[in-house]
C-alpha cells in the first residue's frame, strides 16, 4: 500500500516532525497541534524539493540517488556508517538490519521517491559544479583531522590563501550556510567546538586528552590539501590517502582482496582504530584487516610485513588525543607489534605441508598404472616396476 507524503508524515511523532522542520529552518511561528505541523512539513517538502535537497550532505544525496536508481520501496544493502545519516534520522528512508552480516537494508518510500526522483541528479550535478561538495570535503576533513577542535582554531585552519577581503567574505558566507556547521558543532566548558561525526563521546575524548597535554599543548597545523582529502568518501573518510603511508596501506589492502566500497570502508576503519590508545586489545582491532585475511597470506614473515604497513600508517596519522599531532613526532601513542604476536595464525602452514606430502605419496601410488614387472617404473625412479611401486601390488 502506497501512502501520500502527508499520510507518511502523520505516522511520525510530534517531536520527529519538529526535528525535521528545525533541520530545514522551516519551523512555523506557532508550533501547535501535530496535525498542523504535519501540514506545514508536507507543504514545505512538496513545494520545492530542490531547495531542501540542497541542505543535505553529499553522503545523504548520493544514498538517495542510489535508492532512486533502484526505484521506490526496493531495498539495497549498504555498509552502515559509524553515525546515522541525516536521511536516516529524518526518516526519509526506511532502514533495517539486513540478512547479510553487518549490513543495513535501506529503501525509499514511494512518497519521497515521487518528490525527489526527477530532481536528485540535477541537485548533485549542481553541487559538484559550484564547489559545494569541495567545501564540504574541506570542512569535514579539517574536523576529522582533529577529532574535536575549538571553533576559532577550526576557522583559522581553513581561512588561508585569500587575496582580497571580498574572497574572505564570500568563503565565510558559504561556510556559514553549510549544514555541517550546524550538525557538527557543540559546546564544551562554555566554548564552541567542531566535532568529527566519528567521535563517539566529546566528554570522553576531552578527558583523555589531559593525559597528553604536555606533549600536545597546541593544535597541529594541517594543510588544506590534507583536510580536503580527509573529507572525501563520507561517511567512510580516511586520512592520508596521498601520503606514502596511506598509499602503502591501500596497496596492501588491495593485495589482500579488498576492493571498491569494501576497500574504502576498511581503510576508514584503520584510520578510526588508529585513534585509540595502544594496548593489546586495540592492537588486535587495528590489525584485524590483516588477521582476518590470514588465509591469503603466505607466511608469518609476510604477515609481519603487512602488519607493519598498518602500524606505520597508524603512527603517522594525526591523533585526536594529540590535537592533530601524530605518534611519530611526539613519541606518544606509538603502536608496535610484539615479537611473535599472532604467529599462531600460521602454525597451520607446517601441518598443511605435511598433509601435502602425504597426499602426494598417495596420489603417486594411485596414479602409477600397472606395467610389466621388469619394465622401468613409471614414477621415474629408475628402478624396475617390481622393485619400486610394483611392491604395492605384489
Amino acid at each position: 500500500m502506497r501512502f501520500t507524503i502527508k499520510e507518511l508524515l502523520s505516522s511520525r511523532t510530534r517531536e520527529e516532525i519538529l526535528a525535521t522542520l528545525d533541520y530545514f529552518n522551516a519551523l512555523p511561528r506557532r508550533q501547535g497541534r501535530k496535525e498542523d505541523l504535519v501540514k506545514a512539513l508536507s507543504a514545505y517538502l512538496s513545494s520545492d524539493p530542490k531547495a531542501w535537497l540542497g541542505q543535505l550532505m553529499e553522503c545523504d544525496l548520493r544514498l538517495l540517488k542510489k535508492l532512486c536508481d533502484v526505484g521506490p520501496d526496493n531495498s539495497i544493502d549498504i555498509i552502515p556508517a559509524d553515525f546515522p545519516t541525516v536521511v536516516e534520522v529524518l526518516h526519509f528512508i526506511d532502514a533495517s538490519r539486513s540478512d547479510r552480516e553487518d549490513m543495513l537494508r535501506v529503501s525509499i518510500p514511494a512518497a519521497f521517491y515521487e518528490l525527489i526522483s526527477k530532481e536528485i541528479d540535477s541537485v548533485i550535478a549542481e553541487k559538484e559544479n559550484d564547489g559545494t561538495f569541495h567545501l564540504e570535503h574541506l570542512i569535514l576533513g579539517a574536523v576529522n583531522i582533529y577529532g574535536v577542535v575549538p571553533l576559532r582554531t577550526f576557522v583559522d585552519s581553513i581561512f588561508t590563501d585569500f587575496k582580497t577581503l571580498d574572497e574572505v567574505r564570500t568563503f565565510a558566507m558559504a561556510v556559514a550556510r553549510s549544514p555541517l556547521m550546524r550538525l557538527f558543532q557543540d559546546e564544551y566548558s562554555g566554548e564552541s567546538y567542531m566535532i568529527s561525526p566519528d567521535v563517539e563521546s566529546l566528554d570522553a575524548l576531552m578527558k583523555d586528552r589531559k593525559k597528553y597535554h604536555k606533549f600536545a599543548r597546541r593544535y597541529a597545523k594541517a594543510t588544506l590539501a590534507d583536510a580536503e582529502a580527509c573529507g572525501l568518501d563520507s561517511p567512510f573518510c580516511f586520512y592520508g590517502r596521498d601520503s606514502q603511508e596511506g598509499k602503502a596501506l591501500l596497496g596492501m589492502l588491495e593485495a589482500l582482496g579488498y576492493i571498491g566500497e569494501d576497500l574504502t570502508y576498511t581503510a576508514h576503519l584503520v584510520w578510526i582504530n588508529s585513534q585509540y590508545e595502544p594496548d593489546l586489545r586495540n592492537l588486535e582491532i587495528l590489525l584485524s584487516p590483516v588477521t582476518e585475511a590470514a588465509v591469503d597470506i603466505v607466511d608469518y614473515d609476510q604477515f609481519v610485513q603487512y602488519a607493519q604497513i598498518i602500524l606505520d600508517y597508524a603512527n603517522t596519522a594525526p591523533k585526536w588525543l594529540l590535537k592533530g599531532h601524530n605518534a611519530k613526532e611526539t613519541g606518544q601513542m606509538v603502536y608496535y607489534l610484539p615479537e611473535n604476536m599472532f604467529s599462531e595464525l600460521f602454525d597451520y602452514a607446517d601441518a598443511l605441508e605435511g598433509d601435502e606430502e602425504v597426499l602426494r605419496l598417495f596420489e603417486t601410488v594411485n596414479k602409477v598404472r600397472p606395467v610389466a614387472p621388469d619394465a622401468p617404473c613409471p614414477c621415474g625412479s629408475g628402478l624396475s616396476y617390481r622393485l619400486c611401486h610394483g611392491k604395492h601390488f605384489s
